[in-house]
């Protein structure tokens, strides 16, 4: 089942949005356990407002509009479909990493090309951790901004134990490299 009308919908229970700020929202906000393309949010905010679930507004006329004038919001139909997806059981998580896949993978024979992978590996997650830790002091200042922020504090709070998780593994194993 394609999750991505979810994520619209729960974005837009916050607030009325462009795809544009959707796009930026779950790269930002989401980025270490859910992804989505351009390719994936437009056409399924096209079907969405044909099944009723989503709205429209802009600022300029209709022949005109150009996508990021447009702001999206839910309706009372794409909240109720929201509450299903809610309440349905969840999907066993999945995660893909080209990175583990080559490390589980390499021998001997690749350890100079496995040091280059881990390194870059650690400095993604250095970079993660810096800027999930940024997030989480400006969030932290205003607790009551959305219904579910405190939620989004808790998700955040997971990704930057995971960030340093990550740092801290690529920092044992680089040292057992050496």
């Amino acid at each position: 089942m394609k999750k991505t009308r979810y994520v619209l919908l729960g974005l837009l229970q916050e607030e009325e949005l462009s795809g544009y700020e959707m796009k930026k929202a779950i790269d930002i906000r989401m980025s270490f356990f859910w992804q989505e393309s351009f390719g994936q949010i437009y056409p399924e905010l096209n079907k969405m407002i044909e099944e009723g679930l989503i709205d429209f507004s802009s600022n300029e006329s209709t022949e005109k509009m150009k996508r990021e004038k447009i702001r999206y919001k839910i309706t009372p139909k794409g909240e109720e479909e929201f509450k299903k997806w809610m309440e349905a059981e969840n999907e066993k998580d999945t995660a893909r990493s080209e990175f583990l896949l080559k490390m589980f993978l390499s021998t001997d024979k690749n350890t100079e090309e496995m040091r280059r992978h881990i390194i870059h590996f650690k400095e993604q997650s250095e970079e993660k951790l810096k800027l999930f830790n940024l997030f989480y002091g400006e969030l932290s200042k205003i607790v009551d901004m959305h219904n579910n922020h405190r939620h989004i504090l808790r998700v955040l709070d997971l990704g930057i134990r995971q960030a340093k998780l990550y740092v801290d593994w690529s920092n044992e194993i680089l040292d057992s490299l050496i």
